[in-house]
């Protein structure tokens, strides 16, 4: 068994206008996991993620905290705790906080991201 809290762990930042924090939970470079990526995502009020897509990743997002908007392509939804969203490989997708208190989601990644690939990914200059 590994046990981890998320407390405990470490996060990537990124600045305005994509002011977030990911945690990687479970990933191949944290605890070696071979078939799964486990994170939560917070997105500070008024800020967005960079709009991106996986070629090869399925991604799902699940809303703890806070309220905005999701984007999958060109479809667009509330998003607010309870909300599951489901994101196919190739599909460009982007989470938008339109409220007053972190946006937070845990988010599960198959087949997992690799450490440089989540960087790429992620990277709004890209």
């Amino acid at each position: 068994m590994i046990y981890l809290k998320e407390e405990e762990i470490q996060g990537d930042w990124f600045e305005e206008p994509h002011k977030r924090e990911v945690k990687h939970l479970i990933a191949p470079w944290t605890v070696g996991s071979s078939h799964l990526w486990v994170g939560t995502s917070t997105v500070a009020p008024g800020n967005r993620t960079n709009s991106h897509a996986h070629d090869h990743n399925e991604e799902v997002f699940f809303c703890v905290s806070g309220r905005g908007r999701f984007i999958v392509d060109d479809e667009e939804r509330d998003y607010f705790p309870g909300c599951v969203v489901y994101c196919p490989p190739g599909s460009y997708h982007q989470v938008v906080n339109t409220g007053t208190e972190p946006l937070k989601s845990v988010c599960s990644v198959s087949p997992p991201f690799e450490q440089e690939q989540f960087k790429h990914d992620h990277d709004a200059n890209n």
